[in-house]
């Protein structure tokens, strides 16, 4: 029997336009009307998860950062695993050596070194420019971005970050250049215990090995005595192998899901312009004791 369905959110949840769209959402609200937690399992940070499930009007368990930091329905939190000062130092180090940009997670929110102004040109001429190699309908409008400002914490230096009570969830990096960030893998693997992953060919994000969806969905299960096998899990991209490639899970890929997703899923569903969430849910709810795609 299916107790428990875990989204990722971009490209998965969230539409071309990052947003909940209603036809998901009802079908959320139809899930747990039947007895079947929902719960949000993303790269993303909590308050900026936080505000897009307040406004399609969305209550449910949360697990953040790629696997860094879990939370219940209720916003209490069940755990949060960090990246030790010592290894940010060397994170950050490889970095400048390699010329990559820093973003930076915190318990408290996204960090940045870089001016208000550096951000907004980084965010307009790295970012989004990368993220549309792997998907060219992605789209970030000027409130995005406005919205982006309104939540970073802006730090002058490194100093002043080791210096404050921030602990760090996850660094991640974008680049117009994605063969470049081999040699950043590579460099990376100085660093022990550390988990590696992507959302697209131009990215990279980093979190403590402790930190991974997959770590983070079988934690959240435990709290609430859910098995492997009364799990769904959805996916689209590669910081989501951890929780799509579990033993005894039901995996369910997305249609726009990179080849790697695709292979290692059990299921497939619509893809993320199509409502596909809304789709492999109504297919649960079809016979939950007997769960298959039809």
């Amino acid at each position: 029997m299916i107790r428990l369905v875990a989204s990722d959110l971009d490209g998965t949840l969230l539409d071309t336009f990052r947003r909940i769209t209603d036809e998901n959402r009802e079908a959320i609200a139809m899930l747990q009307e039947h007895g079947i937690e929902f719960i949000i399992n993303t790269g993303r940070d909590y308050q900026n998860v936080v505000d897009i499930a307040a406004e399609a009007n969305l209550t449910c368990g949360m697990i953040c950062s790629n696997g860094a930091s879990g939370y219940d329905e209720n916003g209490k939190m069940l755990f949060q695993h960090f990246i030790p000062s010592d290894s940010v130092k060397q994170i950050f180090e490889i970095f400048r050596k390699l010329d990559f940009v820093p973003n930076v997670f915190s318990q408290q929110g996204r960090i940045s070194f870089l001016s208000k102004e550096g951000l907004e040109d980084y965010t307009r001429n790295v970012m989004i420019p990368s993220m549309q190699i792997s998907h060219p309908d992605f789209v970030y409008t000027d409130q995005d971005l406005q919205d982006l400002m309104g939540r970073v914490i802006f730090i002058d230096s490194e100093e002043t970050l080791f210096q404050s009570d921030h602990q760090i969830l996850k660094v991640t990096t974008h680049t117009t250049q994605p063969e470049r960030l081999a040699d950043l893998r590579e460099a990376l693997k100085a660093v022990p215990d550390l988990a590696v992953a992507n959302t697209s060919v131009a990215d990279l994000e980093i979190t403590s090995i402790h930190a991974q969806k997959g770590i983070g969905l079988m934690d959240y299960a435990k709290t609430k005595g859910y098995q492997a096998d009364e799990i769904v899990a959805i996916g689209d991209s590669g910081n989501d192998y951890s929780m799509l490639s579990l033993p005894g899970i039901h995996s369910v890929a997305m249609a726009n899901a990179t080849e790697e997703i695709q292979n290692v899923c059990v299921y497939r569903t619509r893809d993320n312009a199509n409502d596909g969430i809304a789709y492999i849910i109504r297919c649960i709810l079809a016979d939950q004791n007997n769960f298959e795609l039809r």
